[in-house]
């Protein structure tokens, strides 16, 4: 197996560990399956999730869950309706099943436990504005955030003061017992920014939303006035837990790597920061394993960010944190190098990331590419659509962040 098709399938184990397929079966053990449940969930894992549930409770789980288009199970889920909406940036179905899922809990009875099904993209997936905030309105709020540069946990936090669901009010509408099983996309795994924490208390306040979006500078209006006199989120007593995060994941890919005879180690699991200055400081400590002259495979996770500014190009942090980590590495001999999202799509295109080795810039030369001109317009996807070395996996129905593995083969 060449190296490249070999971290290729790290990533999928790692991918493979966090599906529902694999976490959510364990997870339900705690609960009787002859109970009557009611299922509300929100995310890019929630329609394989619910189809577990349906698995294990049977008729006697009812409900509804979100997921975005093309992410619906192939697996049955009963009494469980599976809905479908837009991510990154909400429509107005994804208004129309935050509605769906208030409604829901709200009338589940008292008696029946609510279990909540929550993943990634759930923030956008259910989004239901707050009174007096407009969907068109939130929507140039998401977007403007999104190119900003801003972190996903300072989105989460301005989403959730301007959000009738968000910040633990869906949890808020039930009266009966609750639980939360959550597959996590965000660095930490704080619930409180996991899907905006729709089914937890949190802390933030209208305050810190607003000075987030004095921080990007967005201009006032509506937005920021309704946050000036915006009301406390509610307290929410909530048995919460994390069924599947990105640590998992590379454990699971690492230990895999170790019984196959590879030295391994684990630059962090819990990478944030600008996508080119991550790949920067990850191409030193390359160079340095590779004057070692031993084999060693270099893992991280984690959620990159770019700041698009005023460019115009294409991709995703993966993208671009490979195109950067090629122009650093410059080359270096034996350095192969994979970075992509465990949801199988990395920035605006259906790409879950790519790959590297030590002929990427040789072979981007004699095809033409200015590497330089396409970092500085972050147009990696244009990048590596040129070199044919994007990852394509399609939707994979789970979310636990980046997935990065840097082969040094030495001298070996």
């Amino acid at each position: 197996m060449s190296v490249r098709h070999y971290l290729l399938s790290l990533y999928e184990l790692a991918v493979k560990t966090s599906q529902p397929a694999t976490c959510v079966p364990a997870a339900l053990k705690q609960f009787d399956p002859t109970q009557r449940v009611c299922i509300a969930g929100a995310g890019k894992a929630a329609a394989d999730m619910a189809a577990e549930a349906y698995a294990y409770f049977g008729d006697n789980a009812y409900g509804k869950v979100v997921t975005r288009y093309g992410y619906d199970t192939r697996k049955p889920t009963g009494n469980i309706e599976v809905l479908l909406a837009a991510h990154p940036v909400p429509d107005a179905n994804s208004e129309r099943a935050g509605q769906a899922l208030l409604k829901l809990v709200a009338m589940a009875d008292k008696h029946d436990p609510v279990l909540f099904l929550i993943s990634g993209g759930g923030s956008a997936l259910a989004c239901v504005p707050a009174a007096g905030i407009s969907l068109d309105e939130k929507l140039k709020l998401h977007q403007f955030l999104l190119r900003s540069g801003a972190s996903i946990e300072q989105i989460n936090t301005v989403r959730k003061h301007v959000s009738a669901i968000k910040g633990g009010r869906l949890a808020a509408q039930c009266s009966g017992p609750m639980t939360t099983l959550a597959i996590s996309d965000v660095v930490g795994d704080s619930p409180q920014y996991i899907a905006s924490g729709m089914t937890v208390a949190d802390t933030s306040t209208p305050a810190d939303a607003l000075a987030i979006l004095k921080q990007f500078q967005w201009p006032e209006g509506t937005i920021t006035h309704y946050l000036e006199q915006a009301p406390a989120l509610p307290e929410v007593a909530m048995d919460y837990q994390i069924i599947a995060n990105a640590e998992q994941a590379i454990d699971a890919a690492r230990t895999m790597a170790c019984k196959d005879g590879w030295n391994t180690a684990v630059i962090s699991t819990r990478e944030t920061g600008e996508a080119s200055q991550v790949a920067k400081e990850h191409a030193k400590i390359a160079k340095s394993y590779a004057a070692k002259g031993e084999p060693f495979l270099l893992f991280s996770g984690g959620e990159l960010t770019v700041t698009m500014g005023q460019a115009t190009g294409e991709g995703g942090p993966n993208q671009e944190y490979l195109m950067t980590l090629a122009h650093e590495l410059n080359g270096v001999n034996g350095v192969t190098a994979l970075a992509a999202d465990t949801d199988g799509v990395d920035g605006s295109r259906d790409v879950a990331g790519a790959i590297i080795d030590d002929t990427t810039l040789s072979r981007a030369a004699q095809m033409g590419l200015d590497i330089h001109g396409l970092i500085s317009n972050h147009d990696s996807f244009a990048f590596f659509d040129k070199l044919k070395d994007h990852i394509s996996i399609g939707p994979t129905r789970t979310n636990v962040n980046d997935f990065r593995v840097i082969c040094v083969q030495g001298n070996a």
